[in-house]
């Protein structure tokens, strides 16, 4: 495994936001995770439309424009006066998802910062469904920041995985930024029992090459086997026991999420906890 980040940080970070109170905790985010680390920050947001309804919606049209302007221009206003430069973007189309990621794809951006919406679940709405199609087809790491997690992670970092091929750069990412932080890294792979010989063997093989790869690089790590019908709820309910304040796991990003352990398993997390969650792309 190589280090994917350099300086435990993100050099370039697209912050996609609608301005609403469920975007605060990402735009604070990424306040702190700048001010700490340093790198640059493009604030985006899609102005959308219909091409057969276009023509008949111009008034409608100049006034999605205008108001997407003035919340962006807000939003750069807001990171400017705590000492952080930001760039805005707009982009114009039907499907917010694919602007978000075409957006990162612009400005080269190594990683996409998002809200969400509520607790239970991703509701239908920009920064809802949004931020489901983005975590499932994005080709880059995505943060989604619920709106109570706008603080750079101070305690523990939870690294899942499975050890799969798309959990490598997660353990990647999560040890330099462990090690960047001067925070320990805890380590779970989730079996349904521990009775099943061959799950556990595996599950305790990705645990070994986790810790192996963190330890190297001189971090703290503790590992676990967590055992639960519900991924999902077995890595909240360690994330909540072990105070973590930031979760990091793995995807493909290519045609939608991994179905090994990981993927829809970092989706439903995300309805689940309160702190941030990285999801990092496999090649």
């Amino acid at each position: 495994m190589e280090r994917s980040i350099s300086a435990g940080h993100f050099e370039n970070i697209l912050l996609a936001t609608d301005g609403s109170e469920f975007a605060s905790g990402a735009e604070a985010l990424v306040v702190d995770l700048v001010r700490r680390f340093g790198g640059k920050v493009t604030a985006m947001q899609a102005v959308l439309f219909d091409p057969e309804l276009e023509a008949l919606a111009v008034d409608l049209q100049q006034k999605q424009e205008q108001m997407v302007q003035n919340t962006l221009h807000e939003t750069a206003a807001r990171l400017d006066r705590q000492g952080v430069t930001c760039a805005t973007l707009i982009r114009h189309g039907q499907y917010p998802h694919q602007e978000i990621m075409d957006a990162a794809q612009e400005v080269n951006a190594d990683l996409i910062v998002m809200g969400r919406r509520g607790r239970r679940g991703l509701a239908r709405l920009m920064l809802g469904d949004t931020t489901a199609r983005v975590v499932a087809q994005a080709s880059r790491p995505v943060l989604v920041v619920p709106r109570a997690g706008g603080r750079v992670w101070q305690t523990c970092i939870l690294l899942a995985t499975d050890g799969s091929s798309y959990s490598e750069r997660a353990i990647v990412e999560a040890t330099v930024l462990a090690k960047e932080s001067s925070i320990p890294l805890r380590v779970v792979s989730v079996v349904e029992s521990r009775h099943h010989k061959p799950y556990l063997d595996r599950a305790q093989t990705a645990l070994e090459r986790a810790v192996s790869y963190a330890g190297a690089a001189g971090v703290v790590t503790e590992s676990a086997v967590l055992e639960g019908d519900s991924p999902a709820e077995a890595i909240a309910e360690e994330a909540h026991r072990c105070g973590a304040d930031l979760i990091v796991g793995g995807s493909h990003g290519r045609t939608g999420l991994g179905k090994v352990f990981l993927g829809s398993v970092m989706e439903r997390l995300l309805g689940k906890v309160f702190c941030p969650v990285l999801i990092s792309k496999g090649q």
